[in-house]
């Protein structure tokens, strides 16, 4: 079975996976539509966190990640820094959010095509690898409006840069504090990137012969050789 159309296959795509994928195969336009909505919904969370959040508690959390070794010195300048941009602070977010998602899908695009070669009947181009990619991040359609929902159930304007990872591993489980070896490791780890890593297997299944141990893998081995390094940096 397969999606018959975009909407349907934003839907697929959540609780049917393998619908979407195999309705995608065909599809023209399908991609563009979710990146759209996948960056209209980035970029509207992030200006509602910017719009609400209050500007000298965010310079004061900011100040105090980037200065957990620094001087008293070297704190003013870190803040006087802070405090000059902190008005385009949400055009760097929107933008850069929505230049990430193109950067990192181009280069995961790219992986995709590389290890479909194994299957010598995986005849799919660059773009269509890059469409696909594309729809393994959907799970951040959902990570943005839970942000969104956060931001404007909030009951005060004191709301940390924290709550962009709401769903990480550190916050859900493990509770490390700022400065601790694995905090930006754990923080970065979240259910929304697993769950995509789990839709991208589905998703290299589908599109090629792989069994899903197979496909699971190479969905899973950049976050593996990413997290492994960055392990072994936060050890040493």
């Amino acid at each position: 079975m397969k999606s018959s159309n975009v909407m349907t296959a934003l839907v697929d795509i959540f609780i049917s996976p393998n619908k979407a994928f195999n309705g995608l195969k065909e599809a023209k336009g399908w991609s563009f539509v979710a990146f759209i909505l996948l960056a209209g919904i980035l970029a509207a969370s992030m200006f509602a966190f910017y719009n609400k959040a209050d500007p000298q508690y965010l310079i004061d959390q900011q100040v105090a990640v980037a200065s957990v070794d620094a001087t008293i010195a070297e704190q003013k300048m870190i803040r006087q820094s802070m405090e000059q941009t902190i008005d385009l602070q949400v055009w760097f977010a929107m933008l850069g959010g929505i230049i990430g998602l193109a950067v990192i899908n181009a280069l995961m695009a790219g992986y995709y095509l590389f290890v479909s070669k194994q299957d010598p009947e995986a005849n799919y181009g660059y773009g269509a690898w890059y469409g696909f990619g594309v729809w393994t991040m959907m799970p951040m359609i959902i990570s943005s409006l839970g942000l969104l929902i956060l931001v404007l159930t909030a009951s005060t304007d004191q709301i940390s840069q924290s709550l962009f990872n709401y769903a990480s591993i550190n916050q859900l489980l493990i509770g490390l504090e700022i400065g601790h070896p694995f905090y930006t490791l754990l923080e970065s780890l979240n259910i929304f990137s697993i769950w995509g890593i789990f839709i991208a297997a589905i998703g290299l299944k589908s599109w090629t012969n792989f069994t899903f141990n197979k496909a699971l893998l190479f969905a899973a081995l950049p976050s593996i050789v990413i997290y492994g390094i960055w392990t072994v940096i936060a050890l040493v």
